[in-house]
């Protein structure tokens, strides 16, 4: 090569250098090593937040320095953390992370059917049970019906003490945490604890297959002759509307006259759940009133800016003058929205437990087949309002009786709440169902059989399990 030509290739290295960017942009993607299926997935995550996330703006100025090399599965949450304005997606954990509630996962083409595992779920505040010798425990939080662990009597509440005949401990507990929650394994052998009545037990759960129903428990308890519908709600699952209406349906016809709504496990779900679900328990006089109503970025390029949800058919199945909520910090999204909403119509709700979440945004969600790989995509793309047109809830609903507090004005407190203490219905364990009774009632805890005030020590020293969070979803074809 002579000397012209060399210098030549020379200065156009250099233009090629100083040109290219260090990150590729959507203009030159550069997907490094990833084959043509991740290529496509990042596509698609590419395309939504630029045209439909409610912080689009910034994906905009932003989006040629997104990593595009990562794996798909990496790369929707390192591009969120790239922006500044998107405060309201997410939170932080006990570790100080940030998590967002924006998510692409892989899923599978139905929506509904069996699963097989134990059935059973678990808190995600993990108890030292024994602090002389450091040994941790892990208490049920869920048990869903006709599973495995419901046929050998496991219930909500029970404190599992030993895992395949060994003590949990600092070195093993977040293994079989999640072991236990990921049905790893071909069988599990524990060893529990009722905490009602102190008696230890052992079982060994084989898999089998049930259903992961949103509604575990309902049921009407007679107290101070009123009838009280009871109502446990773990998600807003839509797939399950029907179950959901036909709980509520037989409340109805057992004559229930006052209603409370558990929602202290409730992390949300589809709005169109939640406008069911109050449909179902306010009077005619509400029908067709304005439940929420959202608002996406001027910008969206897909959906419209506002979008109203009204109540339908109300009255039909019950017809409330009122009702009481249980909550949580971990009710969070559609539970928020239903007190929320239904304050916003001078509905009167009653929260009792503790200050919820605090999540007023939510997802548009699309499910897209992409090569062999089936996704549920939900990026953050709206606010949420009530008819008043308040949507300020991001702190969370502080409760009117906040059962961590000594000073709640009942007489009984649980420092470690939510933390499971009994089985769903159990009025004399469970100190959120039996102050929400009492409360409706209108006498005091001490006025009634009760031990609610009994309940099992308090947990001086406990772990966390970040708990995946939920949000508020509105579903579309693809």
């Amino acid at each position: 090569m002579n000397k012209f030509w060399r210098l030549s290739y020379i200065a156009a290295m250099i233009l090629v250098a100083c040109t290219s960017p260090g990150y590729p942009g959507i203009d030159r993607p550069n997907y490094g090593g990833g084959d043509s299926n991740d290529r496509s997935i990042i596509d698609y995550i590419d395309q939504r937040l630029e045209e439909e996330y409610y912080w689009l703006d910034e994906v905009a100025e932003k989006s040629n320095r997104f990593n595009r090399n990562l794996e798909w599965e990496s790369y929707l949450d390192n591009s969120l953390r790239m922006l500044t304005t998107n405060a309201d997606d997410g939170y932080y954990n006990s570790k100080g992370q940030r998590m967002f509630y924006s998510y692409i996962r892989e899923t599978s083409s139905t929506t509904r059917s069996e699963v097989t595992g134990f059935g059973i779920g678990l808190h995600y505040t993990i108890a030292v049970i024994d602090p002389a010798n450091n040994h941790y425990g892990f208490v049920v939080e869920m048990v869903y019906p006709e599973s495995p662990a419901a046929k050998l009597g496991v219930v909500r509440g029970d404190v599992i003490t030993m895992f395949d005949n060994s003590y949990i401990t600092p070195d093993n507990y977040y293994a079989r945490f999640t072991a236990i929650e990921n049905n790893s394994g071909a069988e599990l052998r524990l060893t529990l604890r009722r905490q009602s009545s102190d008696e230890t037990y052992s079982v060994t759960l084989p898999k089998g297959a049930y259903s992961q129903t949103p509604v575990p428990h309902s049921e009407v308890i007679e107290v101070e002759e009123t009838k009280i519908g009871y109502l446990v709600y773990t998600g807003f699952e839509s797939e399950y509307d029907d179950e959901l209406l036909a709980a509520i349906a037989k409340i109805a016809a057992e004559g229930a006259e006052e209603f409370i709504l558990d929602l202290r496990c409730n992390g949300g779900g589809s709005v169109a759940s939640a406008v069911k679900l109050c449909s179902a328990l306010v009077p005619k006089s509400y029908d067709q009133r304005v439940l929420c109503h959202i608002e996406r970025n001027e910008k969206n390029k897909k959906m419209e800016q506002t979008s109203l949800f009204s109540l339908e058919n109300t009255g039909e199945i019950l017809s409330l003058g009122r009702i009481a909520v249980i909550c949580s910090g971990y009710s969070a999204s559609a539970s928020e929205l239903v007190v929320m909403g239904l304050r916003g119509l001078d509905f009167p709700v009653r929260l009792i437990g503790s200050t919820t979440e605090g999540k007023n945004c939510g997802m548009d969600v699309t499910r897209r087949t992409i090569g062999n790989t089936t996704l549920e995509y939900a990026p953050i793309t709206f606010m949420c309002f009530n008819d008043k047109g308040f949507g300020d809830w991001g702190e969370g609903i502080t409760p009117d009786i906040d059962l961590t507090s000594e000073s709640n004005g009942t007489g009984v407190s649980d420092a470690n709440y939510p933390l499971p203490r009994a089985d769903w219905g159990d009025m004399q364990h469970d100190i959120a169902l039996a102050v929400a009774i009492a409360d409706i009632t209108g006498k005091s805890i001490s006025q009634r059989e009760t031990r609610a005030t009994e309940c099992a020590p308090r947990y001086s020293d406990v772990k966390m399990i970040p708990k995946a969070a939920e949000g508020i979803r509105i579903y579309h074809q693809e």
